[in-house]
């Protein structure tokens, strides 16, 4: 199965509603996300602020939203991944689940550098 196969397979873990994948560069990989460009750009300067605050350590961030639809993101190697949850769904269970995920399928498979736009 190839990286982007796999990588799909996140839109089939249980609590996630809409994702979005993104390079180190803020460009759109994947997504199935309703307005991606507006959630890229919140992902992208989300995820950039985070990874200089401490990129070694940032394993996700979590931010409430009213609505209950909390958007999470993860670091991917040099790409960025942007989950919206379903209402229903509890946040820290998605985070575990998506972090096993990340951890099966992609810890050998991703270069974890940075790379400068």
């Amino acid at each position: 199965m190839s990286f982007s196969e796999t990588f799909l397979q996140i839109s089939k873990i249980k609590g996630v509603d809409e994702y979005i994948f993104m390079d180190s560069r803020g460009n759109i990989v994947a997504h199935d996300i309703k307005d991606s460009q507006k959630v890229s750009e919140m992902v992208f300067a989300c995820g950039q602020n985070i990874c200089a605050i401490g990129r070694d350590k940032f394993k996700y961030a979590v931010f409430s939203r009213k609505n209950k639809r909390d958007i999470i993101i993860f670091p991917v190697g040099n790409y960025l991944l942007g989950v919206v949850k379903y209402e229903k769904a509890e946040s820290l269970v998605l985070v575990d689940i998506i972090l096993k995920f990340l951890q099966e399928h992609f810890s050998k498979k991703v270069i974890y550098k940075r790379e400068d736009p």
